[in-house]
């Protein structure tokens, strides 16, 4: 439910009054665009920054090697 708005300026005047249908209709064209940019898959898979990479291979470099020689 929307609620008309008053604008006003500095010295008290109304600046500009928006009404009931037009907080509804804006809110529900944004709320469209913003549906239709969603995808199927909305959050993607986030890259390590390489400085972290490159910090965590240092600190832990056996993680890493124990897992590239297994020999199962």
């Amino acid at each position: 439910m929307f609620y008309q708005v008053r604008i006003k300026r500095a010295d008290g005047t109304v600046k500009k009054v928006v009404s009931e249908k037009k907080l509804n209709r804006m809110h529900w064209e944004n709320f469209q665009k913003s549906e239709e940019e969603i995808g199927l898959v909305t959050a993607s898979k986030q890259q390590v920054p390489t400085w972290v990479k490159q910090k965590l291979d240092v600190e832990y470099p056996e993680t890493y090697s124990d897992l590239l020689n297994y020999n199962g």
